[in-house]
């Protein structure tokens, strides 16, 4: 199996192949093209089985909670999740600004091809979606652009749904944050007042993908959840009904 690198590797080899660096030897942002060979260093794509696992079973997730049937993704990076959800039935178009990401997607997974746009200001027209999935993307944005961003979002799109995760972390290596991106770090907190200020809430639903992923929803998405809830508490109920006696005693005697 590949072997992937830890970010201290990966600092290290900055330091000697100076990338993230500028002529004075001071740390900067990394380029399109740096981020994109790190990235594929520390195992952040497809190439990485384990990557791949947590992608497809936040893909499983969401065909199983959500009445899902088309999608946009904002900051689509190597495209696994654009990728399965589309192999899935779930009609989604995929944005980022990275054109390596991007041809790395085409090579790996060229029967999607018209579905990743290079957009990097989210300037382009897309249709109305069931959700709108935004995954360790909004930590690179500043705020006022973010505030464009979930105006078209509210607006254009529509999403009853938004699959949603922001680190909240400093990271611990120093410079790192910096030349990674991350510019725009809130607490979850924070990020519940800011979605609820656009009419997305917090739900008591939880995206298998980071610990600290959420799933909000609007007015619609929020009663469908109610009446989701409702109709398998119904469904469970009438099967439990149906047991013999005897299995329900059994049952019951083990949850004990």
């Amino acid at each position: 199996m590949q072997r992937f690198s830890t970010i201290d590797e990966v600092l290290a080899r900055n330091v000697a192949l100076g990338r993230g660096v500028d002529a004075d030897g001071q740390k900067r942002a990394l380029t399109p093209q740096e981020f994109f060979v790190i990235s594929a260093e520390l195992g952040l794509n497809q190439d990485n089985p384990e990557y791949a696992r947590l992608f497809d079973g936040l893909v499983a997730w969401i065909k199983w909670e959500l009445p899902s049937r088309s999608a946009v993704e904002l900051g689509a990076g190597p495209g696994y999740l654009l990728h399965r959800l589309n192999q899935r039935g779930v009609t989604t178009i995929g944005c980022d600004g990275n054109i390596f990401s991007r041809d790395f997607f085409v090579e790996r997974h060229g029967e999607h091809a018209d579905r990743y746009r290079i957009d990097p200001t989210f300037s382009l027209d897309y249709p109305s979606v069931d959700l709108f999935l935004a995954v360790e993307v909004f930590e690179h944005i500043p705020d006022d652009a973010l505030e464009e961003i979930m105006k078209k979002v509210s607006n254009a799109l529509r999403p009853r749904f938004v699959l949603f995760s922001s680190t909240p972390y400093v990271d611990p290596h120093p410079g790192w944050d910096m030349q990674w991106g991350h510019i725009n770090l809130k607490t979850p907190q924070a990020w519940d007042s800011w979605f609820a200020g656009h009419g997305y809430h917090r739900t008591g639903l939880q995206p298998p993908v980071t610990p600290w992923a959420v799933l909000y929803a609007e007015t619609r998405g929020l009663r469908w959840i109610s009446d989701h809830a409702a109709a398998l508490h119904r469904r469970i109920r009438r099967r439990v009904r149906a047991l013999p006696l005897k299995t329900v005693r059994q049952v019951l005697r083990k949850l004990r």
